[in-house]
């Protein structure tokens, strides 16, 4: 069975500029673009930020998750994208977002989907490990983490 960091890789980890969740959300997905995980990433962009307007995907503690499937994503990936700062997403607990974990998958992968959000959230729920993703200085630093951490 696959691990969590398969489905990843250090050039879907990103330190994001934008401070508004929408544009985070794009900037974040715009990862793949040419990366063999989706067909079309503009498509993924709109599922995501539809998703995001139904209901906020900032679970508390800092994280937001927005996640998609759909039939143009080929392989199922996520992306980390890091924001020092904060970002507004309207979250549970009303905190600002610094992780935004962005999972992709595919219409027909619901079990591994669910899977794969199960085993990220038991990762990076556990304080340290988020703070040391947060305070990275690359991805592949951020990546090693998460892989030290499985």
């Amino acid at each position: 069975m696959p691990n969590v960091t398969d489905f990843t890789k250090a050039k879907y980890i990103k330190e994001l500029a934008s401070v508004d969740k929408f544009k985070a959300i794009e900037e974040l997905a715009l990862v793949f673009t040419d990366s063999g995980v989706c067909d079309d990433v503009k498509l993924l962009i709109g599922a995501l930020k539809e998703r995001e307007e139904i209901m906020s995907t900032g679970i508390g503690f800092g994280i937001a998750i927005p996640h998609a499937k759909m039939q143009s994503v080929r392989e199922m990936a996520f992306a980390i994208g890091i924001s020092k700062g904060g970002i507004d997403f309207n979250s549970i607990d009303g905190e600002p977002i610094h992780l935004v974990i962005l999972v992709a998958a595919g219409e027909r992968q619901h079990k591994e989907y669910l899977r794969l959000l199960s085993n990220i959230m038991s990762i990076i729920k556990k304080d340290k490990v988020k703070e040391n993703i947060i305070n990275s200085s690359t991805s592949e630093e951020a990546l090693k983490i998460l892989q030290e951490n499985i």
